[in-house]
């Protein structure tokens, strides 16, 4: 009767060990399990000395050595939780000296060695029959061998072990864990203590039992308590950080939305609800398309305009959080460029104001040649009054005239370009050429350089730009042409076709480019010139990009420049359709 009632007893600690397991699988937890199983080893290896009436002498001998694994692992076992102690609370580090690996790995050793002892008859030599007592009853004591002195030794630095591991845990600085620490050492110290008076005194064998289970019962309890005061701790824990990241989400100037794995918003930020105008009851817990909704946000554009009537221009992107496989979240994010936008358009404002200061620094020069070429034909007007040719002329660098003008307008007034961006005009390539190089040549004349024309279209050579582009894409590179050159220099222009394109090249023999500077032609407000100001080319370039044509300028030092112009060319039957 005594051995099942001590064997249920012992028990105990084995359910609760495993308990322990079920509850959490964190190094503590299974330390302190280990801790209970030993214990619960310890109190069964009693019992079978109480067993006489149900198993043999031999049976009781093999599991009385077997479950005696219970008090002579046990010093190991608190190492352990000494070391796991004072890894978790840095306030410790001056015991790493003692709890440490190495030294764990010795009393491993000891503990082994009087573990393999005990199976010897130097370890136990025999039994002896107790009769019943006044408060115990029948049972079993072992006696013991001469070298049972290594579990004396194992018992000793046990409580040697336990009390350095109270001391510990007295210095540290969280309370829960303190006074959990503080229970093991102190409950340990009563269990070995009361281990190894039992049976030698007039406390009977089984009084440890009993004592060992209720120290069990209140250390797992004092377990059970620490785990929910670290619970509810690391909750409160949490509820701050959730409200931080709540706080910091609500300050963050971007436009925040999280989505869940089922498309409902479950959280907004205040930035959000501003631009909105919505509340965040409004639009929590409500599907995805109650956001998109609102007729002012559109993730495809930049531009909206908010209900109280302000332009903001938003850039919309989603990010994916996945915490795991059954748990995945979208944020949509807007950030906020508004005020970069408005300090681009004070930006461009500026560059506006300042490239219209430079034109009108060089405006005088832009309507001076066409005026001096319009003059010097009214002179030649007068002497040759048969010739319609002089007149159109005439009428073409007057219109020119008008043009630099219009660029100008352009500039001060952007709006006027969109009014013109519908307008289509044809023209042959070949007839403005000539045109152009009939102005020039008496220019050129006039400086004792020739300007010539080699054309190599093999069709009509047709393009889609206004013609006064065109004029002032050409007259720049060949007003460039002849600043660059010597007298009795020669330029050529050249015009082919190549890949479905109409190339134009003009070729002069000037003085160059230097490679270093080469690179920069096109730039605005670059110039080679002393007194130039960048704008010709940087116009030219301009209006050959916005008519899909292309430009390459090669050129060499004392050799000379080529500037190779290239634009779509237009089918016959192109225009007839346009037609």
């Amino acid at each position: 009767m005594a051995f099942f009632l001590l064997m249920a007893l012992a028990g105990i600690p084995l359910f609760l060990a495993i308990s322990l397991l079920f509850y959490s699988r964190s190094t503590n937890t299974k330390a302190f399990s280990v801790f209970l199983l030993l214990i619960s080893f310890w109190q069964m290896g009693i019992a079978f000395l109480y067993s006489q009436d149900v198993f043999s002498l031999t049976v009781i001998d093999s599991f009385f050595r077997f479950f005696r694994a219970g008090p002579i692992f046990l010093m190991p076992v608190m190492y352990i939780l000494g070391i796991i102690m004072v890894k978790q609370n840095p306030e410790l580090t001056g015991f790493h000296k003692i709890f440490k690996i190495r030294g764990l790995i010795v009393l491993f050793v000891i503990s082994m060695t009087a573990y393999v002892i005990n199976f010897t008859d130097a370890g136990i030599n025999g039994y002896i029959f107790v009769q019943d007592g006044m408060y115990s009853p029948e049972h079993m004591m072992p006696l013991y061998g001469n070298l049972n002195i290594t579990f004396m030794i194992n018992i000793l630095l046990i409580i040697t072990n336990t009390v350095l591991f109270a001391f510990a845990a007295s210095r540290i600085h969280n309370r829960i864990l303190r006074i959990f620490y503080l229970q093991i050492g102190i409950g340990a110290i009563f269990i070995f203590l009361n281990g190894v008076i039992s049976g030698f005194t007039p406390l009977p064998l089984y009084f440890s039992s009993f004592n060992s289970i209720i120290i069990a019962l209140l250390l797992f309890l004092a377990y059970v308590r620490m785990q929910s005061v670290m619970l509810i701790q690391a909750n409160g824990n949490l509820a701050r950080q959730r409200t931080l990241l709540e706080k910091i989400m609500d300050i963050n100037p971007n436009y925040l939305a999280v989505i869940d794995q089922n498309n409902q918003i479950i959280r907004l930020n205040d930035s959000i609800c501003r631009l909105l105008s919505v509340t965040k009851d409004q639009l929590t817990r409500q599907d995805l398309s109650a956001l998109l909704a609102i007729r002012e946000l559109n993730p495809e554009k930049d531009r909206m305009l908010t209900r109280s009537g302000e332009i903001r221009y938003v850039k919309w992107s989603f990010e994916t959080i996945e915490l795991d496989s059954q748990e995945v979240y979208t944020l949509f994010i807007g950030v906020d460029f508004t005020e970069q936008k408005q300090n681009e358009q004070l930006l461009l404002d500026s560059e506006k104001s300042k490239v219209v200061g430079e034109l009108a620094a060089s405006i005088a020069h832009e309507i001076r040649n066409p005026l001096t070429t319009v003059r010097g034909l009214i002179q030649l007007a007068k002497e040759k009054t048969d010739d319609p040719k002089l007149e159109n002329i005439i009428l073409d660098e007057i219109d020119r005239i008008v043009e630099v003008l219009k660029e100008l307008l352009l500039l001060a007034r952007p709006e006027a370009k969109n009014e013109q961006e519908g307008y289509k005009e044809i023209i042959n390539v070949a007839e403005e050429l000539e045109n152009i190089h009939f102005l020039y040549q008496s220019v050129a004349i006039r400086e004792n350089k020739f300007i010539s024309i080699e054309n190599l279209l093999t069709s009509n050579g047709l393009l889609d730009i206004q013609k006064s582009h065109f004029k002032q894409i050409m007259i720049n590179f060949l007003k460039n042409s002849l600043e660059a050159t010597v007298p009795e220099s020669k330029i050529k222009i050249k015009v082919d076709s190549i890949d479905g394109k109409i190339r134009i090249r003009i070729i002069d023999n000037g003085k160059g480019i230097p490679k270093s500077r080469l690179s920069r032609i096109g730039e605005p407000y670059y110039t080679t010139k002393e007194k130039g100001t960048g704008i010709g080319m940087a116009v030219c370039f301009k209006l050959i990009k916005d008519h899909h044509g292309e430009i390459d300028v090669n050129s060499k030092v004392n050799w000379g420049t080529t500037i190779t112009v290239t634009f779509p060319a237009v089918l016959s039957s192109q225009v007839t359709e346009a037609i």
